[in-house]
């Protein structure tokens, strides 16, 4: 049996030696394994726990028995919660290795259930490190406010050696200094160009308007459910009218994306342009670029919130709510890259019910194998 607990070692406990009667990699097992099992709140985790003790003894050792929903609560408010989102890094980085040629999508969101009465914003905003390939959130780190959200950019990044790697942001991140930085770490990027930056989208929009008669440089068709889609890519690199794109580091082809959607009998149809320093990429590539950066949004926030209810989760006191988000990805990463054809509710569902398939989804982390003594 692999002693799963020894993943969460390396987090320092922050209680005073002899006066606690339950291990800290216990407590942070049992509350991923409370999520994998469908549990929302640290009550719904004792319960399932103390109906499940047996089968989580084969694997922790809980000397004092099961902890209560307020000692997970007090431990989650104090947990420092860089160290257990190294925790978080290291397995994505064992996952995903070498993040060169790798596409990773720098995106921000807000934990809404943390939003005090009378307030409109969030006090607990992640920037978070999304590999689109492997599906899993690489790191994150916390923000002020979202208009502090650029200002985290760099230093999400700092966190990762993206050299070689190709970074997507959308319109919040299309600036000049983050623009800079990921050309200096030696990343490509692709960076969403919305109205807000004036005259730069005025003039790509104008440059592109000629070209837009020609046929694109690529073009995909998807069909199902009831609707359509068709993209179409065109992508230039003359880039002499474009004024205000001087200034920008490294930049070397605007690119614009025009969909094209049916649903229900009706038509939509949308004009959207991308600052890109890939100077050799297909339209191709970058049609992919472009659509796979929205799987943060599909993957991962999308499932945060409606799978695991994370934007109606009333947990707000220091710590804890950035402590159970890292967990969160962490316990739907194991979901996700479970091969079984269900959805992650059937998944979460069926963990609460058969132990052999939560000990499937633990099995996921590195942790090394250890003989039973006799």
């Amino acid at each position: 049996m692999k002693d799963y607990a020894e993943f969460f070692e390396e987090v320092t406990d922050y209680r005073k030696a002899g006066r606690c009667l339950h291990e800290l990699s216990d407590i942070l097992l049992l509350v991923l394994c409370g999520l994998l099992a469908d549990c929302e709140t640290f009550e719904e985790i004792y319960d399932y726990a103390c109906d499940k003790g047996t089968v989580l003894r084969q694997f922790m050792a809980l000397p004092a028995g099961i902890p209560s929903h307020d000692t997970l609560n007090r431990v989650f408010r104090r947990l420092n919660p860089a160290e257990l989102e190294r925790c978080l890094t290291a397995w994505g980085q064992h996952i995903v290795g070498l993040l060169a040629g790798r596409h990773l999508v720098i995106d921000g969101k807000q934990l809404r259930g943390t939003t005090r009465h009378g307030r409109r914003q969030a006090p607990v905003q992640l920037v978070s490190v999304w590999a689109s390939e492997q599906r899993l959130c690489l790191a994150h780190t916390p923000v002020a406010a979202k208009r502090n959200e650029v200002a985290a950019m760099p230093q999400v990044l700092d966190l990762e050696d993206v050299a070689g790697s190709v970074v997507s942001l959308d319109a919040l991140g299309c600036q000049r200094a983050v623009a800079a930085s990921l050309v200096e770490r030696g990343a490509g990027c692709v960076l969403a160009l919305k109205q807000s930056q004036g005259d730069l989208h005025a003039q790509a929009g104008a440059h592109f308007t000629p070209l837009l008669v020609q046929p694109p440089a690529h073009q995909h068709l998807d069909k199902g459910h009831g609707r359509g889609e068709q993209r179409r890519v065109w992508c230039s690199q003359d880039l002499g009218l474009v004024d205000a794109g001087t200034g920008w580091a490294g930049l070397r082809t605007l690119v614009c994306v025009q969909t094209t959607r049916w649903l229900n009998g009706c038509e939509e149809q949308a004009t959207r342009y991308f600052l890109s320093s890939l100077a050799q990429a297909s339209a191709a590539a970058l049609a992919g670029y472009v659509r796979r950066h929205w799987g943060s949004e599909n993957q991962q926030h999308w499932h945060l919130d409606v799978t695991f209810t994370e934007e109606t989760c009333q947990c707000r006191r220091d710590h804890a709510p950035r402590n159970l988000s890292t967990l969160r990805k962490l316990a739907l990463t194991h979901l996700q890259r479970c091969p079984l054809k269900m959805s992650l509710k059937r998944k979460r569902k069926k963990a609460a019910r058969d132990d052999a398939f939560l000990h499937l989804l633990l099995a996921q982390l590195p942790a090394e194998e250890h003989t039973p003594t006799s």
